[in-house]
């Protein structure tokens, strides 16, 4: 790693530390309100209140405090209950509450707490991914319950810790953090007919209590990584990667399934969900076509930590080179629930390991994203992009899903940067992005790192069809050589994310081959009001040379 990749990455994990798991929620009775109490484990007092006991005080339990009608709270006080913090809310879409047993509930919304004893309660619009203190993640989908019954995260895990949650019905994928790596029994997850037992494990579980067309009534289990233990009190059933598990409602011992029901398998494979359906209505880029690659992503949820998801509506461009193969791919992401496309984010480092757009087919992973050569950070346009050069890593064909090598990986990644469509549709006429923001060193065919895009101008219309009109693109790259690329007519905004604007290159000094060629470039649309572009790009010659990088353009 060079040292402004060390300075950047240093920086990164600086701004991170800042975002420590708190140990404790405290939950309003009266406010219908959750915060957490960084680092503090109870109140003290009687019961729990923080109230001292007041000699001749009256009141409840002699604290002088008097019984608040109607406002719950910790012994009918109204006074703050304080229990554990489970996790936080990392999306969230439609109608979602937190329900407590008192009949308390409060709106889960990106970044509220979720707490042991809260219910997670979807409608037929809701969504919502929790991040667990542990590092864990709960995905519950539309028309779902899921009670968090247990949540204890101790500094090690000396086994005194404990997961239990209940599905009550609906829909949930599961993926175990902490808990349960170490001490495996300690993890649970119920239905009204099943008990789930898991070893570090990625799950689906499905409890349907009322037959549906062409989805038995009961509870289904779908092992997606790991292994899991499906109990009823008929027996047990071991289920290993892409094996389902059945329990009927009338009860008996697990089955196990040749598959998913159909109707089940498609609303969670390819999104299509009432409540994924729904999202549609508030993309925030151009167009959003239906998922069509899924093999990549299939490969991809096998190779690394899935764990952390960047938010819906993040961008990222990438550009990898493959020495062997002679290619520079180059390619775009928009992290989109609605066709299951996704940003992945390295749990310790922050920094995206995998990436994988359903709609084009563009992916990438890797297994350690320290192996930079190049990093940088900047804010354009109220968002903030991050751009850098992995050394090594993979790619899934998409057709075949085949993984192949890749040598050198560009990338710029804006978590929540892609332009709200709503901006988009406003702006008209054209526009220039030609303030150079960032870029990493350029790679080539003899695998040389080194460099420099000099200049890079994007022209774009914006109007009811949005097209990228020009690029033109100057860079030197380690060998000494100068590459001009250039191309002018109409690609829109999906073409332009999948790496389908082609460039006619030039490239000149020794090892060039060929003085022409031809080459691709990828690119998103980013900021609040549209004045940003991440762009990837790959360039060769009809003699062999290739070059290939990311950058960040801005207009004014």
């Amino acid at each position: 790693m060079n040292p402004s990749a060390k300075h950047c990455l240093a920086l990164l994990m600086l701004l991170g530390s800042a975002v420590q798991a708190a140990p404790m929620c405290e939950i309003d009775p009266v406010a219908h309100h959750a915060r957490v109490l960084q680092g503090e484990n109870g109140s003290g007092g009687i019961g729990g209140t923080g109230a001292p006991a007041i000699d001749n005080g009256g009141g409840i339990g002699g604290t002088g405090v008097q019984v608040a009608e109607g406002t719950g709270g910790i012994g009918g006080t109204g006074a703050p209950l304080r229990v554990p913090l489970a996790g936080r809310v990392m999306f969230a879409h439609g109608t979602a509450l937190a329900l407590r047993g008192d009949g308390m509930s409060r709106p889960l919304r990106v970044g509220e707490p979720v707490c042991e004893g809260d219910s997670v309660d979807t409608a037929q619009d809701g969504l919502v991914q929790l991040a667990m203190a542990d590092g864990g993640r709960l995905d519950v989908r539309a028309q779902s319950r899921m009670r968090i019954d247990h949540f204890v995260l101790p500094e090690n895990m000396d086994g005194s810790e404990r997961f239990a949650a209940t599905l009550e019905w609906g829909s949930l994928q599961a993926t175990t953090g902490d808990i349960g790596h170490v001490h495996k029994e300690l993890y649970l997850l119920h239905t009204p007919l099943a008990e789930i037992g898991v070893r570090g494990t990625s799950h689906e579980v499905f409890h349907v209590p009322q037959a549906l067309p062409g989805i038995p009534a009961g509870t289904y289990n779908r092992v997606l990584s790991g292994a899991t233990v499906l109990r009823s009190s008929e027996g047990a059933l071991d289920l290993a990667p892409a094996q389902a598990g059945f329990i009927p409602l009338g009860g008996g011992k697990p089955s196990l399934l040749d598959h998913l029901p159909a109707a089940l398998s498609t609303q969670n494979i390819l999104g299509l969900s009432a409540a994924w359906r729904h999202l549609s209505k508030n993309l925030r880029s151009e167009e959003e076509p239906a998922a069509v690659y899924l093999k990549p992503l299939t490969t991809i949820e096998h190779q690394v930590d899935m764990t952390a998801l960047s938010p819906w509506g993040s961008a990222y461009v990438g550009a990898s080179q493959d020495l062997a193969a002679g290619q520079v791919r180059v390619g775009g992401v928009v992290s989109s629930w609605r066709n299951h496309s996704v940003i992945v984010l390295d749990p310790s480092w922050g920094l995206p390991s995998a990436v994988a757009d359903t709609t084009n087919g563009f992916n990438f992973f890797t297994t350690d994203v320290t192996n930079l050569f190049d990093l940088g950070l900047d804010k354009v346009d109220g968002v903030y992009v991050l751009w850098g050069l992995y050394g090594q890593g993979n790619d899934v064909d998409p057709l075949s899903g085949a993984m192949r090598n890749v040598d050198f990986h560009h990338f710029a990644f804006a978590p929540r940067g892609i332009t709200p469509a709503s901006v988009l549709n406003n702006l008209s006429g054209t526009a220039s992005f030609g303030n150079l923001v960032g870029s990493t060193m350029l790679t080539d065919e003899s695998g040389s790192v080194g460099g420099q895009l000099n200049t890079l101008q994007i022209g774009v219309q914006f109007g009811p069809q949005i097209r990228v009109t020009s690029y033109q693109l100057n860079a030197t790259d380690a060998q000494s050589r100068t590459w001009n690329a250039q191309f002018s007519g109409n690609v829109g905004l999906p073409d332009f994310r999948a790496g389908r604007l082609p460039l006619t290159v030039q490239c000149s000094g020794d090892g060039c081959g060929s003085s022409t060629g031809s080459g691709s470039a990828a690119g998103v649309v980013i900021g609040n009001n549209g004045k940003g572009i991440i762009t990837s790009y790959g360039l060769q010659t009809s003699g062999g040379a290739k070059a290939g990088g990311v950058a960040v353009v801005s207009r004014p």
